[in-house]
């Protein structure tokens, strides 16, 4: 099974499986990664991460899911790396601005503020797994939104229930 895969892929698999389990928690994964800021990534990140690939819904990815959680972790830094111009690990609110418009949002400045604030670190910005965490959220929001936009005029009228269950899938 594992000759399937990337052999580099496979080998990091194996390294995070620390259990032996044939599957990664978010725990392991986050004793995996490190931040732009020195720190491990996150048990939010990890967890927002692990929940994009675990069709299973048992809190863990097994190789397959790895294997496309480490295609878009790697497409993830490499657009952070992109947008943080000045190499500081961090990405300002305009970095930040720019990296939303590349992908297809048109967010005023005052969300992104909020973003850069809920995601970020005071005076330094908004690290990699920031970036990860607000990305995830901002794409399953939107897919969210959008089965309830049939109209696709950007406007909905949604009960509370509705709305509570929508951003809490977003969250996993």
């Amino acid at each position: 099974m594992a000759g399937q895969y990337d052999p580099q892929i496979a080998q990091w698999f194996a390294a995070v499986d620390t259990d032996r389990s044939g599957r990664i928690t978010s725990t392991e994964l986050q004793t995996a990664l490190m931040s732009s800021n020195g720190r491990q990534f996150s048990e939010t990140a990890c967890r927002l991460m692990i929940g994009l690939f675990d069709t299973a819904g048992t809190g863990s990815i097994d190789m397959t899911g790895f294997g496309q959680l480490y295609g878009y972790v790697n497409q993830w830094m490499d657009s952070f790396r992109r947008y943080d111009s000045n190499g500081s690990g961090f990405v300002d609110q305009n970095e930040l601005m720019q990296a939303f418009s590349t992908m297809g949002y048109r967010f005023s400045q005052p969300f992104i503020d909020f973003v850069h604030t809920k995601f970020g670190e005071r005076g330094q910005g908004v690290p990699v797994d920031g970036f990860i965490m607000a990305c995830i959220l901002i794409h399953k929001l939107t897919e969210g939104f959008r089965k309830k936009d049939a109209s696709q005029q950007g406007v909905i009228t949604i009960n509370y229930e509705d709305f509570l269950s929508t951003v809490l899938q977003a969250w996993v």
